[in-house]
């Protein structure tokens, strides 16, 4: 992770907004942060901590602490926080829950805490939403590393910095877990035990199956299998045979009862049948109607066709009837048109003089036509020249007025100018009238609203005084009552203990055998209950009078507050009117102020308006002598075209020297003439039409007629031959026979409904003789009783068959719990195989033996990758002296307790020691090793951690000055690998060595950095 860019407003000592871009160290990967005390050094890095987990660097003070005490409520606290991890860039935004000012309106408003986390580009810009909530979580999974591994790894806070060194091997795993990713070896920790709990889970569990199953099976053990089957195939074998001999006698009364059934069923349909042929012989005469009905319907049936040939001539001879009228008419028609389009022809003819004098007018109107053109253009002419000549004179005097005018508004705006001066004073002094009104204003204003608040505390007082009077009166009543049921209490326990009093038995009390005079219970005896029920009552009632009591003070001094806050108001400024009066009389100053200020913003204007108005004055005296001129010359051009237009007007009659009228008479003249000819050609095309249609008429109505003629002499030789046919059918008359042809299709219903008597009838018959056969000579069966013996034959063969498929499949699940027991055997065997193997692994790994688990094994290789990385800058700082090494004094053998503490060997001493022994200096020295080390370890195994700066917050003051100059060799040389290193420190030396500087100043009004360079 490599810092970029830190934005803090209002956070910590830093007032308003303060800014640290990184990006101004450029290829400075080592810098120091130095100020003097207090001034907010290690707030840098609680902002950066901040930001990034919502905790400080020290994990003392949360966010909600670290607000400026400098910050206005109008200022809220927030850190933004912009960081690399590897090619990607992020941004955090981050602020506490806070108290900040209200939008709308005076008071406070409590913000809640905000976080956000986005991915943006190298400039910061095209974000992309993260996370809005859960944001840490993100966070962590993006770094790699929870807040507390954090301030261990990357950030060695004030004091803290040697926890990594010092923590105990629990500690050290869980940060060594989340840096290495080690989790994955638990995992397989976890898998291994689980594997063998299930073994031995699935071991007991076979056990407890397969005893289970001996006793399913009704055997102490397999050896007494073979026997306990044979018992079961005995049994089958003597139902089998009982159940063959019930089953042959009920195969023999099912006969009987099949053959009885069947010769019941033979009387029963002789029975029947014998009715129905008797039904059907009674309808013969009814049937014997329907065939003769048939037989006149068939005869009617063929005559049906000439009947309908006749009804066909006398249709077709109406129609031709009907047509020959109709031609007749439109022969008549005919002639009427033929004779009107004669006459038309006729009264054409007479109006041919008319069209020929028209022809000769056109053409004399064609020949004026040029010249009443040219007469009306010279007429278009001179009346334009003549309107432009009368505009020019407009023109001219419009000069004149504008002139007049242009002049008498300069001698006006002359005038004005010179009065301005006068409202300027009285300007000045209006505006100083109004400043004051409003600060009259806003002083009366807020004695009005102390005089609202201290109305509403005074009432809420003297409401909180009223409840506490009561609230007294009633803890009085509700302490009185308490001890009254006390009292009463304490007197009744004289009374139990007498009730239970003996003469000659010693009082518990006092010792007493005599007892000439116990003490007699109360009427009502309150219990134990009673009076704790009335001691919680009294003491809940005191509680709410000592709340009320702390109420009602709190009101009373917030009052008095208030009420002297007004007083000193109106004792500096007293009331001299009311508010409505000052609004009024501001609003009155006001509108007075802004008259004059709008008089007085004329002044320019009217400046302006002097000096446009001279130049204007010129223009408008150049433009009239413009206008005189263009006056002349228009009448000039006027009176030339009058003189052309008087020459044409001479040689045009005066009804042609309108061109319009002249083309009104000429289209006039053309239509009539386009009309008469058009006319003439269709009539002459009527009337040849009329014509043709006259003579073709006429032959429609000849054919007609004969057609008419030869359908009558058809119609009567038809007519003749069917009444003959009609009386030799049997028929009275030709309508008789019509009548009947009505109902021809009743035929096909009538011919089924014989058809269908006689086919019943018949089969009726034959079955009454075949069951009459069936049954001579035969006595009617007893069937209910042959039906008796069958169900008592068929009842004993189902029991024998129904016991015999119980003991089947009792049987059956019987050689089923014996495959099972079998099958739980040969598991029980595997089992035991298998936790052969599983057992071994599982102790292994989970270090049965060793004490140290596969997890805390690879955990201590990583480890000592880690130590051996801090020694090769130990031994450089400490001057070869001391080594970070395990520790192989493993006392306490649980599994998660040993084989990843740390101790220091002395090469001075030969011996190794805690490295909690060592000094101060020492301490430090170590703890940075041990932090560079992990840093390079954790990059080189864990692709996705990025330990790409630390930063050290003191400690430095613990060294001497040679062990300071190896230090910053050591960390100087973290340059070559791009990490960027920060160190806050107060040593003088540090400033002088460290060309890049991030200088805290602290001012009265909070404080502010900026980097300096050498």
């Amino acid at each position: 992770m490599i810092p970029i860019y830190l934005e803090m407003k209002a956070f910590g000592p830093y007032a308003g907004t303060e800014i640290v871009d990184f990006r101004r160290l450029k290829d400075h990967k080592l810098f120091l942060i130095y100020g003097p005390t207090g001034s907010g050094k290690t707030t840098i890095l609680d902002a950066i901590c901040y930001a990034l987990y919502g905790s400080t660097s020290g994990d003392i003070r949360t966010g909600a602490y670290m607000r400026s005490e400098y910050a206005t409520p109008e200022e809220p606290t927030s850190v933004s926080f912009r960081f690399a991890i590897g090619q990607k860039y992020y941004r955090i935004d981050r602020s506490p829950e806070q108290q900040i000012a209200k939008k709308r309106g005076d008071g406070l408003k409590k913000a809640s805490a905000q976080a956000a986390l986005y991915e943006t580009d190298a400039d910061g810009n095209e974000e992309k939403l993260l996370a809005a909530k859960n944001v840490t979580a993100s966070v962590e999974t993006l770094l790699g590393f929870k807040a507390d591994q954090f301030r261990q790894v990357v950030l060695l806070p004030q004091g803290d910095f040697r926890k990594l060194l010092l923590a105990n091997s629990g500690e050290r795993q869980q940060i060594m877990q989340t840096l290495f990713h080690t989790q994955s070896y638990a995992k397989l920790q976890a898998l291994a035990k689980e594997r063998h709990d299930e073994l031995e889970s699935r071991h007991e569990q076979v056990v407890h199956e397969r005893e289970q199953c001996l006793i399913n099976l009704g055997i102490d053990g397999e050896d007494d299998l073979p026997e306990k089957e044979q018992q079961f195939k005995d049994q089958e074998k003597g139902l089998s045979a009982r159940w063959k001999e019930a089953e042959t006698e009920r195969s023999a009364r099912q006969k009987d009862f099949q053959a009885a059934q069947a010769l019941e069923a033979h009387w029963k349909l002789w029975e029947q049948k014998g009715k129905e042929a008797a039904d059907l012989e009674g309808k013969a005469a009814l049937f014997d109607q329907k065939r003769q009905r048939i037989d006149v319907l068939r005869k009617a049936e063929v005559l049906a066709e000439p009947c309908r040939h006749l009804d066909e001539l006398e249709r077709e001879g109406k129609a031709t009837a009907a047509a020959a009228d109709k031609a007749h008419e439109a022969s008549q028609q005919a002639a009427k048109e033929l004779k009107a389009a004669k006459e038309k022809m006729d009264a054409l003819e007479q109006k041919e003089g008319a069209y020929k004098a028209a022809g000769e007018e056109r053409v004399k109107l064609t020949n004026l036509k040029g010249k009443a053109d040219s007469y009306y253009d010279q007429c278009q002419e001179v009346q334009k020249l003549r309107a432009e000549a009368t505009a020019a004179e407009k023109a001219w005097n419009k000069a004149k007025d504008d002139r007049e005018k242009g002049k008498r508004d300069l001698e006006k705006a002359r005038t004005a100018l010179s009065a301005l001066s006068e409202q300027a004073l009285l300007a000045e002094q209006v505006k100083q009238q109004c400043q004051s009104l409003k600060d009259r204003v806003a002083r009366e204003k807020e004695a009005a609203a102390l005089a609202l608040q201290r109305d509403e505390r005074q009432k809420q007082w003297q409401q909180l005084q009223s409840a506490l009077e009561k609230a007294a009166q009633r803890a009085k009543n509700d302490r009185v009552d308490y001890e009254c049921v006390r009292s009463s209490f304490l007197q009744a326990q004289a009374a139990v203990l007498a009730a239970d009093l003996v003469d000659g038995t010693p009082c518990p009390v006092c010792g007493a055998t005599d007892h000439p005079l116990p003490a007699a219970p109360p009427e009502d005896l309150p219990t134990r209950d009673d009076v704790e029920r009335r001691q919680k009552v009294a003491e809940t009632s005191e509680q709410g009078r000592q709340k009320l009591e702390v109420d009602t003070k709190a009101a009373e001094t917030a009052y008095q507050a208030l009420d002297g806050q007004y007083r000193r108001l109106r004792q500096q400024y007293p009331q001299e009117a009311s508010l409505n009066e000052l609004e009024a009389e501001l609003k009155e100053a006001q509108q007075k102020q802004a008259d004059l200020e709008k008089t007085l913003a004329q002044g320019e204007t009217l400046r302006k308006d002097v000096s446009d108005g001279e130049t204007k004055l010129s223009q408008w005296e150049a433009a009239e002598e413009g206008a005189r001129k263009a006056l002349e010359e228009a009448k000039t051009k006027a009176v030339k075209a009058g003189e052309t237009q008087a020459h044409l007007e001479a040689e045009l009659p005066e009804a042609y020297r309108d061109p319009k009228a002249l083309g009104r008479r000429l289209t006039e003249l053309t239509q009539h003439i386009k009309d008469y000819e058009e006319q003439l050609q269709k009539s002459r095309d009527q009337l040849l039409t009329c014509e043709r249609q006259g003579a073709q008429r006429q032959e429609e109505v000849r054919n007609l007629t004969q057609q008419v003629l030869t359908l009558r002499a058809r119609f009567k030789q038809a007519y003749n031959d069917l009444g003959q046919r009609v009386t030799a059918a049997g028929f009275a008359s030709v309508r008789a026979c019509r009548d009947m042809q009505a109902s021809v299709k009743d035929i096909p219903v009538l011919e089924a409904e014989v058809r269908q008597y006689d086919t019943k009838l018949q089969q009726v018959r034959g079955q009454l003789q075949q069951e009459k056969e069936a049954i001579d000579g035969k006595s009617r069966p007893d069937v209910t009783a042959l039906e008796k013996s069958l169900n008592e034959a068929e009842k004993t063969s189902r029991d024998l068959a129904e016991e015999r498929g119980r003991l089947s499949a009792t049987f059956s699940q019987w050689q089923q719990e014996k495959k099972k027991l079998l099958a739980l055997g040969q598991d029980e065997k595997n089992l035991v195989e298998d936790y052969k193997t599983v057992g071994a692994v599982y102790d292994l790994i989970a270090g049965k033996q060793t004490g140290i688990n596969f997890e805390r094994y690879v955990l201590g290789a990583l480890l000592d990758d880690v130590l051996a990385a801090a020694n090769e800058r130990l031994q450089s700082m400490s001057r070869q002296r001391y080594t970070l090494q395990r520790s192989q004094s493993w006392d306490d053998k649980r599994v998660k307790q040993i084989g990843l503490d740390i101790e220091v060997y002395d090469n001075y001493t030969g011996y190794a020691r805690p490295a909690n022994t060592l000094s101060g200096g020492e301490t430090f020295l170590s703890s940075l090793s041990l932090a560079l080390g992990l840093a390079d370890v954790v990059q080189a195994y864990s692709g996705g951690i990025h330990l790409d700066a630390i930063f050290i917050d003191e400690g430095f003051g613990t060294l001497d000055s040679e062990t300071l100059d190896y230090a910053l060799k050591t960390l100087a040389s973290l340059r070559s690998g791009g990490r960027l290193v920060g160190i806050i420190s107060h040593v003088p030396e540090l400033k002088e060595r460290i060309d890049a500087r991030l200088a805290i100043h602290k001012t009265d009004r909070g404080s502010t950095s900026s980097f300096e360079f050498s």
